[in-house]
């Protein structure tokens, strides 16, 4: 999910479309949820790091989706 976050922001790079980066930003609120969901269930020995990871990614994502609304 993170790689196709990154190849329509890589398209969104050279197009400047609009509908490129809100589903780049969807997918990157999708793949962090369920980082956090997957942290739940079965916890790994890196937890803090990934539970940190994900809360960054969806606060960032979150706000940049928001910004174009």
């Amino acid at each position: 999910m993170l790689m196709l976050t990154l190849l329509l922001l890589g398209i969104w790079g050279f197009t400047q479309e609009l509908p490129y980066m809100l589903l780049c930003l969807s997918y990157a609120i999708g793949a962090a949820i369920s980082m956090l969901v997957r942290e739940a269930i079965a916890p790994s020995p890196q937890a803090q790091v990934s539970r940190l990871t994900a809360l960054l990614l969806l606060l960032i994502s979150l706000y940049g989706f928001f910004d174009f609304l």
